[in-house]
């Protein structure tokens, strides 16, 4: 009697063994088990890429921020001007009512839906014609050109497509920071607002990152958003710069209870 014959084993089940095969539903395991591990795999690199937007988007908020308080040193404590109407500080180096503005350009008049339009001379903002842009750059500011379109990788961030990418600076200024806004009792002073004025530094907004589409001026007004994706989302969170040169990343909710209902303690300078 042979040794297979004494354990109970055919050859044809010897030569089934010895193959080792997978059968179908093993198979259709393994291939399920693969596409959920590329799944996560996936999902964790997009978060992780959307993770380095965000603190590239933080860092250029905080120069910005930065270029505000260097602005103010040097100008009696009174911080640049937001810039509440397209085209205004355009001539700045000539006319110096607008000087203060932190940024030149808007697009009133042109169509940001469409694309036709990007490349054409005023389209999008000029941040080298603004208040800030020396303390940003260290460089000096220059005189308004329709024709500029170099970009400011400062100015800009990386969440936004195309649009944002021409219309060269992604960030809006607190519209109350104006001569004329809300402050306190009263409203901002013919000379804008003073660092020694503002109540409580570390509530108020300095800059938001804007959906681009929406973007007219750099200048946000409370109040105008009505839409979570009125700002620019890293990772399910808004980037905001502060006052006192701190920046948070936001729920979209809280972002707009913070310009709609709370406006007043989030924007208003003087409250």
């Amino acid at each position: 009697m042979s040794l297979t014959t004494r354990i109970g084993r055919s050859p044809q089940r010897q030569s089934q063994c010895a193959r080792g095969g997978f059968t179908l539903v093993e198979l259709l395991v393994v291939m399920g088990v693969i596409l959920i591990m590329a799944a996560l795999l996936l999902t964790a690199l997009g978060q992780t890429k959307e993770h380095g937007r965000s603190t590239v988007c933080k860092n250029n908020m905080r120069q910005l921020a930065l270029g505000f308080l260097m602005y103010a040193e040097d100008n009696n404590e009174f911080f640049p001007w937001p810039g509440g109407t397209a085209d205004r500080a355009n001539n700045w180096d000539t006319n110096p009512n607008y000087a203060a503005d932190w940024c030149a350009g808007g697009q009133n008049s042109i169509n940001v839906s469409l694309s036709a339009s990007w490349s054409a001379p005023g389209f999008g903002f000029n941040p080298e014609c603004g208040s800030v842009f020396p303390y940003v750059m260290s460089v000096p500011r220059l005189p308004y050109d329709a024709t500029f379109k170099q970009p400011f990788e400062t100015y800009r961030c990386p969440g936004t497509d195309k649009l944002g990418e021409k219309q060269r600076v992604n960030y809006s200024a607190n519209g109350w920071m104006d001569p004329t806004e809300p402050f306190g009792a009263g409203t901002v002073s013919p000379r804008g607002v003073m660092t020694t004025a503002v109540t409580d530094a570390s509530r108020k907004v300095l800059l938001v990152n804007e959906d681009p589409s929406r973007m007219l001026n750099c200048a946000f007004d409370p109040g105008s958003a009505t839409r979570a994706k009125a700002f620019v989302q890293h990772a399910g969170r808004c980037n905001v710069a502060f006052l006192d040169g701190h920046l948070e990343g936001v729920q979209p909710r809280t972002l707009l209870r913070m310009q709609g209902l709370d406006k007043a303690v989030y924007f208003d300078c003087g409250k």
